[in-house]
């Protein structure tokens, strides 16, 4: 491999992890079956001190350690001393979640299928979270529908202990790590591991993340479960790739059998927001241009990752960052540029640094949008689209189909998002435009314009926070006749709507029929002083 193929991927990973994003490092491996092809540290370990990522910095690989766990659990099963389609309460006696229907088995838990809750990671451990599972409800039929779940993974470090006897980090250390000679990698976050890169975060927590608001270092937290605590380096993370490529053979044998390796792999369920993706044990598959590539990504306070390996071809990539930015992109590029190389073929473009601010369909959202006395007018100049704001022009970014930012003091806590007349099912015109808990209506659209809600939802409105460093904080408000929860940490910031019920509860994100479940109480002077999300418990705060 030359350095123009190095170069290649160095300067994707530039413009699609560090540019326009909290990341300020990376650190890089590239592998076939064989052996470790190249490690590279790209940007900083430390941006203030201006330390550079060397080859020694751990990282935090977030979610890619369950499928630590899931070897572990197969070597169980292996031995005879575990049973993936039994009742998790066969290994957990005192594991309960309210439901109608099935019990749920291991198997479930591992495939993410058992309909529970994604959990809060709002208690710093895994046993109380597991046990609190007993105040949710299940969504669907285990087995029925994927819903990616940290709190399963916990349970299952907890299983793990109790057929191994051991710690979960000590089964994943002796019979994983060890054996693959990751000399550099631990399997949970102490304080005697912080010769990590330094985490960075954005500096707001409270509203979705633009380059102009700069970073901060993340919230350092000590962890131990068994849905994503482990620390390692790219290069010791390359070995464990390259045993993902031999079917679960390592440098001293075969870690897994070929049936627990079948096991791992398997294509169980389809990934709900990633359509051609499909789950396994803790692996995710996915097919590209004939071949097959299995994986995984993990995000942490400060930290996100991703392992990509081309099971056809024989060759992986390791990408870890310390902050949040692009990877699977990153990944197939890296891998197809690998491909190229080894085919004697012209290597791919680099992917050019994106530019959120043109709008190829910015004419769609132009109009005059008003909300009673209120007006809010957006302009399509080219690509560009504007709002208009307190005599301002303010220059809008994409942030998802129908949403974008605003960089502006005033207009920066929300996304806003546009809304479209639909006849047929088929999308139409855009009519409406929500901003928190501010809705405005365009000339053509033509439905009601005032709705009534139950009093006792004014109560509820707010900003909540609690000191868990993953989900710090949500604000409720009310908008059009509905009550909805805004969140920085959603996906794409997503607002929820929460569809009441009958036990005085909510539904987080009625439509999909989430367990997602969200309830108020404390009411002094008219106001909800306390909200529990998924048995997470968050208290009002004064700011807005």
């Amino acid at each position: 491999m030359g350095d123009r193929v190095f170069d290649n991927i160095d300067r994707a990973v530039r413009n699609l992890c560090l540019e326009r994003s909290i990341a300020p490092g990376a650190s890089v491996s590239l592998t076939d079956r064989e052996q470790t092809l190249h490690v590279a540290g790209i940007g900083y370990a430390d941006p203030v001190a201006r330390i550079r990522v060397e080859s020694g910095h751990l990282f935090q690989i977030g979610s890619i350690s369950k499928s630590f766990t899931a070897i572990a659990l197969l070597q169980e099963r292996e031995a005879g001393r575990l049973d993936m389609h039994a009742p998790v309460t066969e290994y957990l006696p005192w594991f309960e979640v309210r439901s109608r229907f099935a019990p749920i088995t291991v198997h479930h838990l591992l495939t993410h299928t058992a309909g529970i809750v994604s959990g809060m990671d709002f208690t710093g451990e895994g046993a109380y979270e597991v046990w609190a599972l007993r105040e949710t409800d299940t969504g669907w039929a285990p087995g029925d529908r994927y819903l990616y779940s940290n709190a399963g993974y916990k349970a299952l470090g907890l299983i793990l202990e109790a057929v191994a006897g051991q710690p979960w980090w000590e089964v994943v250390r002796a019979r994983v790590i060890e054996p693959l000679g990751m000399r550099d990698t631990e399997p949970v976050i102490t304080h005697d591991v912080r010769r990590l890169a330094d985490g960075q975060a954005a500096f707001y927590d409270d509203r979705p993340w633009h380059p102009s608001h700069g970073v901060a270092p993340a919230p350092w937290l000590e962890s131990g479960t068994a849905d994503g605590t482990i620390c390692s380096t790219a290069a010791d993370m390359a070995g464990y790739v390259r045993m993902l490529l031999n079917g679960g053979e390592g440098p001293a044998g075969r870690l897994i059998a070929k049936e627990s390796y079948e096991l791992l792999v398997q294509r169980v369920v389809e990934v709900a927001d990633e359509p051609g993706a499909f789950y396994g044990y803790a692996v995710l598959t996915r097919e590209r241009h004939g071949h097959t590539l299995i994986g995984h990504s993990g995000g942490m306070v400060g930290f996100t990752a991703l392992i990509l390996a081309d099971v056809d071809s024989g060759l992986g990539v390791v990408l870890l960052l310390n902050g949040t930015g692009e990877r699977l992109e990153v990944g197939v590029h890296a891998i197809e540029t690998l491909e190229a190389e080894a085919a004697n073929r012209a290597l791919p473009p680099v992917p050019p640094v994106l530019d959120p601010a043109r709008i190829e369909d910015a004419p769609d959202y132009a109009g005059v949008y008003r909300s009673g006395e209120r007006t809010l007018a957006v302009r399509a100049e080219g690509d560009r689209l504007l709002v208009e704001w307190r005599g301002e022009r303010v220059g809008l970014e994409r942030a998802g189909p129908d949403a974008f930012l605003a960089p502006h003091p005033d207009l920066g806590r929300f996304v806003l998002r546009f809304g479209r007349h639909v006849a047929d099912g088929s999308g139409g015109e855009v009519v409406e435009a929500f901003h928190g808990p501010d809705w405005y209506v365009n000339d053509r659209y033509a439905g009601p314009t005032s709705f009534e809600h139950p009093p006792e939802w004014d109560a509820y409105a707010g900003h909540y926070r609690s000191h868990n460093p993953w989900a710090s904080n949500f604000r409720v408000v009310v908008r059009k006749g509905r009550l909805w929860l805004i969140a920085a940490f959603a996906e794409e910031h997503a607002d929820g709507e929460l569809l009441a019920l009958a036990d005085g509860s909510f539904r987080v994100l009625a439509g999909d029929g989430s367990p997602s479940r969200i309830h108020f109480d404390t009411v002094i002077d008219g106001r909800a002083t306390r909200a529990i999300l998924d048995c997470a418990p968050y208290y009002r705060t004064f700011t807005p």
